[in-house]
C-alpha cells in the first residue's frame, strides 16, 4: 500500500512539473540565483576553512569539543555544524555519542545573511539584533543542558596534515548538494500553490515550513501585526524548514550519526525561542 502511495505521489509530482513547466524554469533559475549569490559564496568558502582548521589540529586548543563546534557553528551556520560534527567524528576526535548530542544545539543561520534578511524585513536594527540574539540564546540553552550526556569530549592533538584540493574538494560537493535541495523544494512548493492557492499568511507559512529563505521573504507581504510577522520569521529560523533538514540528512548519510537529535533539537529550539520572545514582550 505504502509502495502504491508513493508511486501515485510520484508520478503526480511529474504530472505537475510538466503542467507547470514554465513555473518550474522560473523558479529554477530564481533557486540557482539564491544559491549563487546568497549561499554560495559564504558556505563555500567557510567549509573550506573549516575543512583546513580540522587538519591543522585547530579543534585542539578548545578544551571541549561541543564548545568548539558551537563556536565555529556561530561564525558558519548551517549546514556547516553538521560538516564539522561529521568531520570530527570520522578523524577520531569524538564519540558517536558525543557527536549526536552536539547535533542538537549546533544549528545556527549565518548571521550576515540573518541580519541582512532582518533588516530588509523589518527595517529596524534593534529588532534585527533582538531576534538574532534570541536564536543564538536558545541554542546556548540547549548547549547547557545538554553538555551533561557528552562524556569523552576532549579533543586530543593529531598531526598536521593539510591538504588543500580535499577541502575544495569537500565544498563543492556539500554546496552542490545544497544547491539541489534548494531548487527541489522551492520548485515544489511553486508547484503546490499554483495548485492549490492559499490566501497570503498560508502561503508564507508552507513556504517558509519548506524553505525558510522563501517564507522570511513572504512574511512582508502578509497582514498581521509586527509582533506577529516577528514571531514567525523567529519560527522559520529556529526550526530550519525541510530543506535545511533535508540538507542535514544529506551530510549525516553513510555515517553512524542520527537525525532525530537534530530534529529533536530544532524542536525544543523553537519552543524555547517563541517562549523567550513571550517572556521579553510581557516585560514590555
Amino acid at each position: 500500500m505504502k509502495r502504491k502511495v508513493f508511486y501515485l505521489t510520484l508520478f503526480l509530482f511529474i504530472w505537475l512539473l510538466f503542467k507547470n513547466y514554465s513555473l518550474v524554469l522560473s523558479t529554477t533559475i530564481d533557486a540557482v540565483d539564491l544559491w549563487l549569490y546568497k549561499v554560495f559564496p559564504y558556505l563555500f568558502i567557510m567549509i573550506i576553512v573549516n575543512d583546513l582548521l580540522l587538519q591543522a589540529d585547530f579543534a585542539s586548543f578548545f578544551k571541549t569539543s561541543y564548545f568548539y563546534v558551537f563556536f565555529m557553528s556561530i561564525l558558519s551556520g548551517t549546514p556547516t555544524s553538521a560538516f564539522i560534527t561529521k568531520e570530527l567524528l570520522q578523524k577520531g576526535n569524538i564519540s558517536e555519542k558525543d557527536a549526536n548530542f552536539i547535533l542538537i544545539f549546533t544549528y545556527f543561520c549565518n548571521p550576515l545573511f540573518l541580519f541582512s534578511f532582518f533588516q530588509l524585513l523589518f527595517q529596524n536594527t534593534f529588532i534585527s539584533i533582538k531576534l538574532m540574539l534570541i536564536h543564538y540564546f536558545s541554542n546556548a540553552l540547549l548547549l547547557f543542558y545538554y553538555k551533561r550526556f557528552i562524556h569523552s569530549s576532549t579533543i586530543h592533538k593529531h598531526k598536521i596534515n593539510l591538504n588543500l584540493s580535499s577541502s575544495i574538494s569537500k565544498g563543492m560537493t556539500t554546496t552542490t548538494m545544497v544547491l539541489g535541495v534548494i531548487v527541489f523544494y522551492m520548485v515544489l512548493s511553486n508547484i503546490i500553490l499554483a495548485s492549490v492557492p492559499l490566501n497570503s499568511t498560508l502561503e508564507s507559512l508552507f513556504k517558509g515550513f519548506l524553505e525558510v529563505t522563501q517564507g522570511l521573504n513572504n512574511i512582508a507581504t502578509i497582514n498581521v501585526t509586527s509582533k506577529l510577522k516577528e514571531m514567525i520569521a523567529l519560527a522559520f529560523i529556529s526550526f530550519g524548514g525541510l530543506s535545511i533538514h533535508t540538507q542535514i540528512l544529506c551530510i549525516l548519510e553513510n555515517t553512524s550519526l542520527k537525525y532525530s537529535f537534530f530534529l529533536k533539537g530544532r524542536i525544543l529550539g523553537t519552543i524555547l525561542a517563541l517562549s523567550m520572545y513571550m517572556i521579553l514582550c510581557s516585560l514590555g
